[in-house]
């Protein structure tokens, strides 16, 4: 199939802006974690194909209309096998990259080991999928959508090393979009913390939560949701002139 550019112009159907991600087929990596999995529910929920990939074992089919496989993205020729399976089909209209690993150090701190496994899995893991999954979208057309951080864009204390590779993903995105342009949307969102298993530590802390709030200006914690929802819009043709952004969502804690 080759690209066309009516692939990114929205419908004029207000009532119905997601009309497109029925029948279309997406891949989420990081899609047995809080955030992988919210959004895979979002998009099956909208009539999508979804393909969840997880380094994590199958231990149970929660959604049956969701397709499950393992991989990893620190190992090229494991994602290579999904999209070979992948490529049997219509192939992807949609990639995302939602895996991710925190340790918390600062940048003295931060050891080899340490440094090396944020990389390979936060920074690398992106750049190996963008290149497996995407390929074929140069060709076809399609998006992807990159979860970041607003560690990426304002320092903290204990998330450096972190941050710094968000901060990486943010211009990849940019980078990206500019080479794939016009056949590929490419943008990323840039998320506060939120719930999940990644933040357990923080959030099972009540000081954490009671100093936090304070300091975002629309006065609550981000959701799971909030996260599904912004990202069903950058995949969706709604989102169609958008490309190459990183949506920071963060309740305003960067305006300041």
């Amino acid at each position: 199939m080759n690209f066309n550019l009516n692939t990114h112009i929205p419908n004029n159907d207000f009532k119905y802006p997601y009309l497109d991600i029925k029948g279309s087929q997406v891949l989420i990596t990081g899609g047995r974690g809080t955030l992988g999995k919210a959004t895979a529910n979002a998009f099956s929920s909208l009539g999508a194909t979804v393909w969840s990939i997880d380094i994590s074992p199958i231990t149970s089919q929660e959604n049956p209309l969701i397709i499950e496989r393992q991989a990893d993205v620190r190992d090229r020729k494991s994602l290579e096998k999904i999209q070979e399976e992948i490529s049997k089909g219509p192939g992807l209209n949609s990639l995302i990259n939602a895996h991710g690993v925190q340790i918390r150090t600062n940048f003295s701190d931060c050891d080899e080991e340490t440094w090396t496994k944020l990389t390979d899995i936060n920074l690398n893991g992106f750049y190996r999928s963008c290149q497996v999954f995407g390929e074929a979208m140069k060709t076809k057309g399609g998006t992807i959508v990159n979860i970041g951080s607003v560690s990426g864009l304002i320092v903290s204390k204990n998330g450096t090393p972190y941050g710094i590779q968000k901060a990486a993903v943010s211009f990849m995105t940019k980078v990206i979009a500019y080479e794939w342009a016009p056949q590929v949307r490419v943008n990323a969102i840039a998320p506060t913390a939120i719930k999940s298993g990644m933040t357990d530590d923080l959030f099972n802390s009540p000081e954490y939560v009671k100093n936090k709030i304070p300091l975002i200006p629309l006065g609550r914690m981000g959701t799971k949701e909030d996260i599904a929802h912004t990202i069903i819009f950058l995949s969706s043709r709604a989102s169609g002139l958008i490309t190459g952004h990183t949506v920071v969502m963060d309740g305003g804690i960067s305006l300041s």
